[in-house]
């Protein structure tokens, strides 16, 4: 982790993107984005660009370096597939030599593109979460969990994770397990509404992600509402040059599910630097 003295350049941070090119990062810093944590590329580029993290021209950057994913299921764009416990165990180690600041683990599939209400396979159980979690913290790191729909996401928030990333088909019983477990939740709203945009998605398949987006927004107010730390993270492969946008468009949903201005620069800033673990200028700061 980063010293806690850090002092951002900017306010805001983005908890959730993945950095495939270097020069992916000057539309992070064009978009007054202070800090960044990688998700894990297959490319594992974040870990050498760890040192020269939060120099003039780079935000400060927390890396997971690669992700993990069981063999078989979904994960294979950002990650190494693992078939047991063992082999976790062993991966943990190699990112930690690596210089990973976090895990990122494949606790669940995504939301299918082809079956409303569906989640494509993938995903680890309670028992290996735990395991991982406990190996994790025995190396000094912490877990950022991909979960989606309410057993997974449970799963993953009683492991003991740090965050749970996306969180689609979230519901009030899994929030509460997130307030209980002191579980950071990023929604990466807009993923889901960028999925729905592109090319060849059908009406049918349009029309349930923007139901889906709905009941989503609903249960990040709900989150709030109970005390659940929100995050910002656009969930974007970098470069993108539409990356300001898509950040300022996250912000916007959640104005959109009922937040006011002050909450949002709030989780903006202040919970994403909290979650990693970094020092922010304050909500107060321009």
């Amino acid at each position: 982790m980063h010293d806690q003295d850090t002092i951002l350049s900017t306010r805001f941070v983005d908890t959730h993107v993945h950095i495939m090119a270097t020069y992916g990062l000057e539309s992070v810093v064009a978009a007054g984005v202070g800090a960044v944590r990688d998700a894990g590329t297959k490319n594992a580029l974040s870990l050498s660009l760890v040192r020269r993290s939060g120099q003039q021209g780079v935000p400060v950057i927390l890396s997971a370096g690669w992700a993990v994913y069981k063999k078989g299921g979904y994960g294979s764009s950002f990650g190494i597939p693992l078939e047991g416990r063992d082999e976790f165990l062993k991966e943990i180690s190699r990112l930690k030599a690596a210089g990973a600041d976090i895990i990122k683990v494949i606790a669940s599939g995504m939301v299918s593109l082809k079956t409303p209400g569906a989640i494509t396979p993938g995903g680890f159980d309670k028992e290996e979460l735990l395991a991982f979690v406990q190996a994790a913290r025995s190396e000094g790191l912490e877990i950022m969990a991909h979960a989606n729909g309410e057993q997974a996401i449970i799963a993953a928030a009683e492991s003991g994770v740090r965050s749970i990333e996306h969180g689609f088909f979230m519901t009030k019983k899994a929030l509460d397990t997130l307030v209980r477990q002191g579980t950071y939740w990023t929604p990466t709203i807009g993923a889901l509404a960028r999925a729905a945009d592109a090319d060849g998605t059908s009406d049918e398949i349009k029309d349930y992600i923007h139901s889906l987006i709905d009941s989503h927004l609903a249960m990040i107010q709900y989150a709030h509402h109970i005390g659940v730390g929100l995050t910002i993270g656009t969930d974007c492969v970098l470069p993108n040059p539409r990356y300001q946008e898509a950040y300022e468009t996250e912000l916007a949903y959640f104005i959109e599910a009922g937040f006011t201005h002050e909450e949002v620069v709030k989780i903006a800033c202040d919970n994403g630097a909290t979650l990693l673990a970094i020092k922010s200028r304050g909500s107060n700061s321009k």
